[in-house]
């Protein structure tokens, strides 16, 4: 926390005007890898609704959004909106992918998956040229992982697989 304040201030200093959420959400959704003209980002960290909705502000259209994880009773339904303008794929994961799917409602491209590897395998096989797959699971990691940081982690190691 002491170094992204730190960091905060000192773009400040430089004439940069960044809310402190900005910064967190810039550093904390990491650029993985770009594999066959298809960027991957790992945004493990998103646990909620707004962190999510933060994450799909960073990008423009034809996103391969992974989401979902422990089921905690949170309302998905403000997503619906950004979904539909700048998601081509919804992969849902984990406890929570029925109540996310119900609460989003009727979106084209949707599956609901049984294990994690398999989504990020869905995601990169539906994925093509200028796309980005996006690991913002709007819930946390405890159905299937110990910490955000380990889901985060073995999203990387699956797609740092891929050739």
């Amino acid at each position: 926390h002491a170094f992204l304040t730190e960091a905060l201030a000192q773009l400040r200093g430089r004439g940069y005007a960044l809310a402190q959420d900005e910064l967190y959400g810039w550093i904390l959704r990491e650029y993985v890898r770009k594999v066959g003209g298809v960027e991957f980002y790992n945004d493990s960290k998103a646990t909620n609704v707004h962190a999510v909705l933060r994450a799909l502000d960073a990008f423009d259209e034809n996103v391969i959004l992974i989401m979902g994880g422990k089921e905690t009773n949170l309302n998905y339904a403000p997503l619906r909106d950004k979904i539909q303008r700048k998601v081509k794929t919804l992969i849902l994961v984990g406890e929570a992918k029925e109540r996310i799917n119900r609460d989003i409602g009727d979106f084209s491209e949707t599956f609901l998956i049984g294990t994690f590897e398999e989504a990020v395998l869905i995601a990169y096989q539906k994925s093509r040229i200028g796309d980005t797959v996006l690991l913002s699971p709007g819930a946390s990691s405890f159905d299937m992982f110990d910490s955000y940081v380990e889901r985060g982690n073995y999203f990387k190691e699956i797609v740092n697989k891929f050739k």
